[in-house]
């Protein structure tokens, strides 16, 4: 079993403000930078790196140096793979004197292709400028090109790009088809935006059906593209108000998991930590996205600057079935730091869930300054069930303003999927996982101590309460060492209706202002009848996300919770509604209820 992740890293010229990995090709990284437009000596370059030819070296292939009088590279995108050639796409802006005469022409279209003749210093590969455009209508000159994103490639399907500004007065993202059969990039559409998208991501939804999500400081946003056209953006999510608009947290990077969930990080206001959330998005009859899964990151790092989230069992189309995976996680933080962890993806009864967000490792120190950009190279393909795999890996890319690019190969080991499906191919297939131990793995043991110590110490709770009010005989002797007044045995008689939910609440005991929320495990728990177990805490909304009462609640929601605690045993109708009020009920729990009532 592995312990540790392997690094190599290599120190270019120029400081570096963008990576992508190949997704043709898993082991060619190219990254982008420079030092801007002036006369400071800093070349503004794009160099392709080869980190496949030696365990413990990266080596450029190819590398295209830019004009000094344009800005340096900000964004990087691989694009479709034509016969031998590759597309990419960057966002550099112009010189300022184009800038200033409303000419920014910030989108290049780049290709990466064999060379006529076999230059020196490199293997024969080069990296041409085709071609470049002006997208923005905003004439500020302070705009540039911050944000692109290409959806992943499927076999024989087009893809979408999207591309957003910074530091303009008029926010936009523009959207851009991606054809297969060699023809141009051609304009989709263009959003005007309030505020100044934070991050933003796309995925395809079907053949010809794609989404775009994207966030400012405090929403999230969807957006709808089809052959019918481009919907107005739909705010899914809203971060709540703390204490007041100085303490409110903000979003810093959202990532698709799935056309079902997004991730994203959020920044505590002050730099006081990072928390990562799972989404699950609405429905089309449904409103608000649903948190779904919520993890603090030490404290430590104080704030994020990245994410890049990788499947390491994909779809091979956007219309497949997503089984069982684990996704993979990386988190960029102010102090040069990255945090690995990973995310379980699951399907039960029916109901796609998110579970078991836990770190694997931690990177101190990554590089000498701040970590600008993240990449994960594309899994390896499914194993088989019966080959035996070895050495086996996905690699991380991560860029510095310090001139570094590092690569950490995370090593993966075979899993045999057990799928609560019905279908016994698919309940038989292998997948990889993350070969490093989670956190929740080595804390297993302490956890099943736990659950022992306490479950005895109730054992004997019960027995002395029996021993005490005269049922069966002595065991521990208890009756002998209680006042005679606490002896005097119970009546006979049936068991207060009450007390059955009353259990579920035992272990909580809030303040006069607190409030106790009933929501879904994170862990992904399931009880014997297989479905979710619920988890009551003292709510507190920036880690449970918002919660309705009993009355909030509509007839529907009212019907699945009454249904779900009737199996697990929490509540019987002679009991009535009232031992429900004075309790909240989360929003993950109403999500994830609604589908298990529609499966009952």
């Amino acid at each position: 079993m592995a312990n540790s992740i392997p690094s190599t890293t290599i120190t270019l010229s120029y400081p570096l403000w963008a990576c992508a990995f190949d997704p043709h090709h898993p082991d060619q990284l190219l990254v982008g930078g420079g030092g801007g437009p002036g006369r400071n000596g800093v070349t503004n370059k794009l160099t392709l790196l080869d980190a496949s030819s030696t365990p413990n070296e990266i080596t450029k292939t190819a590398e295209l140096e830019l004009s000094a009088q344009e800005d340096n590279v900000a964004s990087l995108a691989f694009g479709p793979r034509r016969a031998k050639s590759t597309v990419v796409y960057a966002g550099v802006n112009g010189s300022p004197d184009d800038v200033k005469r409303g000419n920014n022409q910030h989108f290049r279209v780049l290709g990466i292709s064999p060379s006529n003749g076999k230059a020196a210093g490199t293997s024969g590969v080069q990296i041409a400028d085709n071609s470049r455009h002006s997208l923005f209508s905003s004439t500020d000159p302070d705009t540039y090109q911050r944000l692109l994103r290409v959806t992943q490639p499927y076999t024989g399907l087009p893809q979408l790009g999207a591309l957003a500004t910074g530091l303009s007065k008029q926010s936009q993202i523009v959207l851009f088809d991606v054809p297969l059969n060699g023809a141009a990039w051609k304009p989709r559409g263009t959003l005007d935006t309030p505020d100044e998208a934070m991050d933003l991501d796309v995925v395809q939804t079907g053949t010809d059906t794609y989404q775009l999500a994207y966030c400012d400081k405090h929403e999230i946003f969807t957006v709808e593209v089809s052959p019918d056209g481009v919907s107005d953006p739909k705010l899914v999510y809203s971060l709540p108000h703390d204490d007041g608009p100085t303490s409110r947290p903000s979003f810093r990077s959202i990532r698709y998991l799935n056309s079902d969930f997004v991730f994203a990080v959020v920044n505590n206001a002050n730099r006081k930590g990072v928390i990562l959330h799972g989404y699950r998005l609405p429905k089309p009859d449904q409103e608000s996205a649903r948190l779904a899964v919520v993890r603090k990151l030490p404290k430590t790092v104080t704030a994020s600057t990245g994410l890049a989230v990788r499947n390491l069992s994909p779809a091979a189309s956007p219309t497949e079935a997503h089984g069982d995976s684990q996704f993979v996680v990386a988190v960029a933080g102010h102090d040069s730091s990255i945090s690995l962890l990973t995310l379980d993806y699951k399907t039960i009864s029916n109901v796609d869930l998110l579970a078991n967000l836990a770190p694997f490792y931690t990177v101190k120190s990554a590089h000498p300054a701040g970590i600008t950009g993240l990449s994960f190279s594309t899994p390896p393909p499914a194993p088989k069930r019966s080959k035996s795999e070895s050495d086996v890996s996905i690699k991380l890319a991560s860029v510095s303003m310090a001139n570094t690019a590092v690569v950490h190969n995370i090593p993966l080991k075979k899993l045999i999927n057990k799928s609560t499906s019905s279908d016994t191919a698919a309940s038989e297939q292998a997948r990889y996982v993350v070969a490093l131990k989670s956190l929740r793995d080595r804390k297993g043991w302490w956890l099943l101590f736990g659950t022992l110590l306490m479950f005895t110490t109730l054992v004997c709770v019960g027995l002395a309460i029996i021993e005490a009010k005269g049922f069966g005989e002595p065991v521990l002797g208890t009756n002998r060492l209680l006042p005679a007044s606490w002896t005097v045995p119970l009546k006979k008689g049936p068991v207060v209706g009450s007390k059955t939910f009353g259990d579920l609440l035992t272990d909580v005991k809030p303040e006069a202002h607190e409030k106790v929320i009933i929501r879904h495990d994170d862990l992904g728990a399931v009880d014997v009848h297989g479905l979710p177990v619920w988890k009551v805490e003292i709510h507190e909304e920036e880690m449970h996300g918002p919660a309705k009462s009993w009355e909030e609640l509509d007839e529907k929601d009212r019907h699945v919770w009454r249904e779900r605690l009737q199996k697990t045993g929490h509540w019987v109708e002679n009991m009535g509604e009232t031992v429900l009020k004075g309790v909240v009920f989360g929003e993950i729990g109403g999500a994830i209820g609604a589908m298990v009532g529609e499966a009952l």
